[in-house]
């Protein structure tokens, strides 16, 4: 029966992890030693090298669908399933740190909030936050999907769903898949009408956060915004 040629190097990589974590290794070498466990006989470090020249970095590569992870060289089914679980897995551990009745009272805590809820999605994404009067999150709601827009988005979900969970305050985020956490003119029209609207229920927008890969921006902490959040 023939050896696996690579044994040996995998026995000392997976020793070198037990022993010492994560910190000695560079980005390719993690991904390396995460396909062990997918692709049993080939040399990983080569389809390492691929996935981290097509992502760029480890949590563009979690947050990869299965047809992008395929079309890398190398990756099959069985490991882009491997790969794609483990981006699930650290999403659903964000948002288990960050349950509902988390109290969200500064755009750092906002965005540590919704960070892991828009983990992985391809398309852009809106959803609101409702908050009780302690700023603890009642529901998170998804609205809709696409871009963002004053003449696009549901105001009557929003408005019902406020109303509905009897909340005082409101969160707007929405996400920038494949750009910047920087607002467009659309955003602030938007922003500026979701104000409006939920002032006539007696519920204040606490902020619109817009959401980028790992990065976001609070529109309320933006200066060049002159909209006026609350009541």
């Amino acid at each position: 029966m023939a050896t696996n040629p690579h044994s040996g190097h995998r026995d000392r990589v997976k020793q070198k992890f037990i022993e010492f974590g994560s910190g000695p290794f560079r980005e390719h070498e993690l991904v390396e030693l995460l396909l062990f466990f997918g692709i049993p006989r080939l040399d990983t470090n080569e389809i390492a090298h691929r996935l981290m020249d097509r992502f760029g970095s480890i949590h563009a590569m979690l947050s990869a669908n299965i047809e992008q992870l395929l079309e890398v060289e190398g990756i099959g089914e069985h490991s882009a399933v491997l790969i794609r679980l483990c981006g699930d897995l650290v999403k659903r551990c964000g948002i288990e740190d960050h349950p509902i009745g988390t109290k969200l009272s500064t755009a750092e805590e906002m965005g540590a909030y919704l960070l892991p809820r828009f983990w992985g999605e391809q398309e852009e994404k809106v959803m609101i936050v409702t908050l009780n009067n302690r700023k603890q999150v009642i529901k998170d709601t998804v609205i809709s999907f696409g871009t963002l827009t004053a003449s696009a988005v549901n105001m009557q979900m929003i408005l019902q769903q406020a109303l509905r969970d009897k909340a005082t305050g409101v969160i707007l985020a929405h996400s920038h898949p494949a750009g910047h956490a920087v607002p467009s003119q659309a955003d602030l029209e938007t922003t500026a009408l979701v104000i409006s609207e939920l002032r006539k229920i007696g519920v204040s927008l606490i902020d619109h956060i817009i959401v980028a890969d790992t990065d976001y921006v609070s529109l309320k902490s933006t200066s060049s915004v002159a909209f006026a959040f609350g009541r």
